[in-house]
């Protein structure tokens, strides 16, 4: 195993300090115990930044990390990360941990096995319901042929998830990266501030020629929902869907947007009238906005992210990308008789505080 230098672990906290104290607990017992914490306070409140502060500021293990406002996801992890990737010697891997997560014993020595294993530069932990232990999260990120992003495995059973597959990124709430992959592609879009930002960084590097891969014995119990649910509401919906077109029209090559095309404009549009018939309002203006947005003030900036992204990068062909893509209309329909039909709750309406 890899011993030196120390691996870091990336944790950001705001106003979450019994979920962090949880989380860090976990990370004690690591069967691999080379690693360092960077635990970032993302602008608490005065009494949790007090209280860090006399858990972790002289912890031998963490490194205290304040920021005297809230920087979000991107901002906060990026500071950091540009820190890191400055050290010398330079660890191999850098890892992301969301504060409401707690790890089992040998997770991290799990995750760091398969980046080396199966030579991969992205590995996505095996997150399952913290509440409901039975029920996945997620095995990292998977791609529709309507150029739709979306979690594997959420909800279904942990039993269906055994085995090492490819997939286009982990979900950053627990996941690896080589800081080699990280100097060369950048880190996380800057555009973004919470949501998303995982999916795009996952992407880029697969268009760019890296590869992904879920370790099933990397496993995280995930509090679902417990860090965003501080920020949703109708703008963050909103930005949230502006993201996956931005996502499209930068990272996307025009020869595999125009083969997705039929069906991401199929799916669209049966969104739309799905919303309109069941009535579902916040969801249908949150997409008309956002093609309002597309089509208008956002037009020069879609543009001029392609234009920039494929002018500074190497990428995969257009095939490859393609070759990657699953059929959509299979977990559409399942999705369709799951929410609208059976009237069932969104992972995300289920786990609220």
């Amino acid at each position: 195993m890899y011993e030196t230098p120390p691996i870091p672990i990336i944790i950001l906290n705001w106003n979450g300090l019994a979920d962090t104290e949880e989380c860090i607990t976990s990370l004690e017992e690591q069967s691999y115990q080379n690693f360092v914490i960077h635990l970032v306070d993302n602008g608490s409140n005065a009494a949790e930044v007090n209280a860090i502060k006399e858990l972790y500021l002289h912890h031998p293990r963490t490194r205290l990390h304040l920021n005297p406002e809230n920087l979000g996801f991107t901002l906060g992890n990026n500071r950091i990360l540009k820190t890191i990737l400055k050290q010398s010697p330079l660890s191999p891997y850098v890892v992301l941990l969301n504060n409401d997560t707690s790890v089992t014993p040998n997770w991290l020595e799990q995750l760091i096995a398969t980046a080396i294993d199966q030579k991969v530069d992205m590995v996505a932990s095996r997150m399952i319901n913290y509440y409901e232990r039975s029920k996945m999260d997620n095995a990292g990120h998977q791609m529709l042929n309507t150029l739709e992003i979306l979690p594997i495995g959420n909800e279904e059973p942990i039993t269906d998830f055994d085995q090492h597959l490819e997939n286009i990124g982990p979900c950053a709430g627990a996941a690896l990266y080589s800081t080699s992959m990280l100097q060369q592609i950048g880190l996380f879009d800057e555009r973004f501030r919470n949501g998303y930002e995982d999916v795009e960084l996952g992407l880029r590097g697969i268009v760019c020629g890296y590869r992904a891969v879920y370790a099933p014995d990397a496993i995280v119990f995930h509090k679902i929902s417990r860090s965003v649910n501080k920020i949703r509401d109708f703008d963050y919906t909103l930005n949230i869907q502006k993201h996956i077109y931005y996502i499209i029209a930068k990272l996307i090559p025009a020869y595999t947007l125009l083969s997705c095309l039929p069906f991401l404009l199929f799916r669209t549009f049966a969104a739309l009238l799905i919303n309109l018939l069941f009535l579902r309002w916040k969801f249908l203006r949150v997409q008309i906005q956002a093609l309002r947005w597309v089509f208008g003030s956002g037009r020069k900036v879609l543009i001029s992210a392609h234009q920039k992204f494929f002018q500074e990068n190497d990428t995969i062909s257009s095939m490859q990308l393609l070759k990657k893509m699953d059929f959509f209309l299979k977990r559409d329909i399942k999705r369709f008789y799951k929410y609208i039909v059976r009237r069932e709750k969104m992972v995300f309406e289920k786990y609220t505080h």
